[in-house]
């Protein structure tokens, strides 16, 4: 009888264990993946932030396809993280409140139109913007961004960006017209 008691209490106290060290395992790999997924915005790209928004409202406004939607080009934003490119969406939300990363909705076609071979041809009440970044230092850069919304309607505003008293102040250098 007492080998019996004691053979209980072993296999209770070793599943008690097992049970407490697999459950504490679980728990660091949830903290880790929080953790992960909830990075902080560093300062740097805080401001690269403000420059890439600053410059794509300016550059909506000088001409855009309707605020339907703006789609994004969010490879083109170079420098920041995943969490900070999708910052830079929601500080767009004051021209549109249908945000969208370009590479998740290139083929609705609800949003734009192709033509016969599948090409993207323009946009349906909507705006694909896109950066191209040629210059970038601690205050100064310069900044070329798309306002497409089709191949006869884009602008290609160029700017030189001051970063000044907490604020880019954008100094248009050049404008194309499609």
């Amino acid at each position: 009888m007492k080998k019996i008691v004691l053979s209980l209490l072993i296999y209770i106290l070793t599943s008690l264990t097992i049970g407490c060290t697999s459950q504490q395992t679980l728990t660091n790999q949830n903290s880790t993946e929080t953790n992960s997924t909830t990075q902080e915005i560093g300062s740097e790209e805080s401001k690269r932030i403000d420059l890439y928004v600053s410059a794509m409202k300016a550059a909506f406004k000088e001409e855009n396809g309707g605020n339907g939607f703006i789609a994004v080009k969010l490879d083109t934003l170079e420098g920041l993280s995943d969490e900070a490119k999708n910052k830079v969406l929601k500080n767009l939300s004051a021209l549109s409140s249908n945000l969208y990363d370009f590479e998740e909705v290139k083929n609705d076609n609800v949003k734009f139109k192709y033509d016969d071979k599948g090409n993207l041809q323009r946009t349906i009440d909507g705006t694909l913007l896109s950066i191209r970044l040629q210059e970038y230092s601690d205050n100064e850069a310069i900044i070329e961004i798309t306002s497409w919304f089709g191949n006869l309607g884009a602008v290609f505003p160029k700017y030189k960006a001051t970063y000044k008293d907490t604020t880019w102040h954008l100094e248009l250098l050049e404008m194309a017209i499609s």
